[in-house]
């Protein structure tokens, strides 16, 4: 029979399983929606009053912006793991961190506005040119198919925090356990999955404002200094591609 702990965590496995999932389409539609005419400007503004809204819709925008950068960070700190474990839930703290970083994320895609007066760095009209609006959108589908393949291959569900609900329920180790220490170490400087699939969903667009550029900055700067991969790393995947393709040879003999 399952303990109330493991119940409680359950169904924040599930929970963390809807935000992310929710949280990252409304993302990807938000990346992906064309800027229209009217919502942005060639010209930088040069009122006061104009410069002001512009200011303010940056600032205000670059807030949600950081929050998100902030909380992805702090959470994942030894210090708030240490308490995790302190207070008897560290079969929950993936969970935890998934659904806050979903939350975070959807604070800002609610309370995200850019002003009409917003000055863009580029504009490209896609109502009239189907062949590019074509083109912007297959390469998001395709930078999103990427991302999500790409978790499947860093064990989305330990990822999420089912995987560790569903050990625990069946008297096992944590999953972690059960990899090998090189893919550890790995997965301590590399966990999200492709770096190239979400800098092109950020910086692909048919219009770029000031406050989109922020984002892309920012979130494309925080991946990078991030994902602090080692030639260790390189030699591992190296390894173990060598490895997957004998075993392929072995099975189509």
């Amino acid at each position: 029979m399952l303990s109330l702990l493991q119940l409680v965590c359950f169904a924040l496995s599930l929970l963390s399983f809807i935000s992310v999932f929710y949280s990252v389409g409304k993302l990807g539609l938000f990346l992906a929606t064309p800027l229209q005419a009217e919502q942005s400007t060639d010209a930088f503004p040069n009122e006061r009053s104009s410069l002001r809204a512009t200011l303010f819709s940056l600032f205000f925008n670059s807030i949600w912006v950081v929050l998100f950068v902030v909380q992805h960070t702090l959470m994942r700190a030894s210090a708030v793991k240490r308490f995790w474990q302190t207070v008897g839930l560290e079969l929950a703290e993936r969970s935890v961190y998934n659904i806050a970083s979903s939350y975070c994320l959807l604070l800002l895609l609610k309370n995200w506005k850019t002003d009409p007066t917003q000055f863009r760095l580029w504009f490209f009209d896609v109502e009239d040119n189907k062949i590019l609006w074509w083109v912007l959108t297959g390469a998001h589908v395709l930078s999103w198919i990427v991302v999500y393949g790409g978790s499947l291959m860093v064990d989305l569900p330990e990822l999420i925090g089912l995987k560790h609900v569903y050990y625990d329920i069946n008297d096992l180790a944590p999953p972690m356990s059960y990899k090998s220490r090189e893919l550890q170490d790995y997965y301590q400087r590399y966990r999200h999955p492709s770096f190239i699939g979400l800098s092109t969903v950020l910086w692909l667009t048919n219009g770029m404002t000031l406050d989109r550029c922020v984002l892309a900055t920012i979130w494309t700067v925080y991946m990078y200094l991030g994902w602090n991969t080692t030639k260790v790393d390189l030699q591992y995947h190296r390894h173990q591609l060598k490895s997957k393709r004998a075993e392929l040879v072995q099975v189509t003999k």
